[in-house]
């Protein structure tokens, strides 16, 4: 029986790639196998779905298998296992050797370094200067948003030491900076970081929604009205999140910010 109202914040949404998934589950030493489950033995961990999501779910979408725990609680792909309730179907499943809650704690830490390791990817010299082209587009909302940003910022710089990870060498002259990860990770070198003048997303009220690139969730703040789609046909098909990642790591410089921390998920330096 569902008694919860919603879904649990802590709940992960997992779109990193199966196998990446199990690789990192191993070198965590926590054990995951596939299993096709009848959809009546399992439990949810949230309360609620939404018709129109579900009716994008055939037979054939059944084929990617949902994320449950050894107990058999549904940690991500509610919307599957309703949809294999329906039609009284079997579900492919990968069961995590974890409870529900350190399914999910340990999904979500994956999902992060996924998409860190997505922009770490992006740290490279973009050819062309399209962020010319992105104020153009975005100028009106642009001065008032540095109008509002700048009244919510502290009088004092704010300096802080951050310790973060990185698995990759540093990337000097990068026009986006580095990212970090600011969970500790096998494999990743331990870094402290000093900014003078971070910027948390948090002080914004900005929340990163589970599966989300960090770099959107501040994207939807300073470029609401950009179409980065349109952007990146008008300078030779360079990547959008190259775009994206470059607009916001020029705005924040201009606002006199040295680092970027994106909620408990990583931080992007701009030294």
């Amino acid at each position: 029986m569902i008694t919860m109202q919603y879904k649990p914040l802590y709940l992960p949404q997992v779109s990193a790639p199966g196998d990446y998934v199990f690789n990192q589950l191993k070198d965590n030493g926590v054990s995951c196998t596939q299993v096709e489950v009848k959809p009546n033995k399992l439990k949810p961990m949230q309360g609620i779905v939404f018709s129109d999501t579900l009716g994008k779910f055939d037979d054939d979408n059944n084929i990617k298998p949902i994320w449950i725990s050894n107990d058999n609680s549904v940690v991500d792909g509610h919307h599957r296992w309703v949809k294999s309730m329906i039609t009284n179907k079997p579900v492919l499943a990968y069961k995590v050797n974890l409870n529900a809650k350190d399914t999910a704690r340990m999904l979500n830490k994956i999902q992060d370094i996924y998409e860190y390791e997505q922009q770490q990817k992006m740290e490279e010299v973009v050819g062309q200067d399209p962020i010319n082209s992105v104020n153009n587009i975005d100028s009106d909302n642009d001065n008032q948003f540095i109008t509002t940003l700048e009244e919510m910022k502290p009088k004092d710089k704010n300096k802080i030491k951050i310790i973060a990870y990185r698995k990759e060498p540093i990337k000097k002259g990068s026009v986006i900076g580095n990212f970090f990860i600011l969970d500790s990770t096998k494999g990743y070198d331990r870094y402290e970081i000093e900014f003078d003048n971070l910027l948390n997303t948090n002080d914004l009220g900005i929340v990163i929604s589970n599966g989300e690139n960090p770099i959107d969730s501040l994207i939807r703040v300073w470029f609401p009205n950009v179409d980065f789609q349109k952007l990146s046909k008008e300078h030779n098909n360079t990547p959008i999140i190259n775009l994206k990642n470059k607009a916001i790591a020029e705005r924040a410089k201009r606002l006199g910010y040295d680092g970027i921390k994106y909620g408990d998920v990583m931080v992007q330096g701009l030294k």
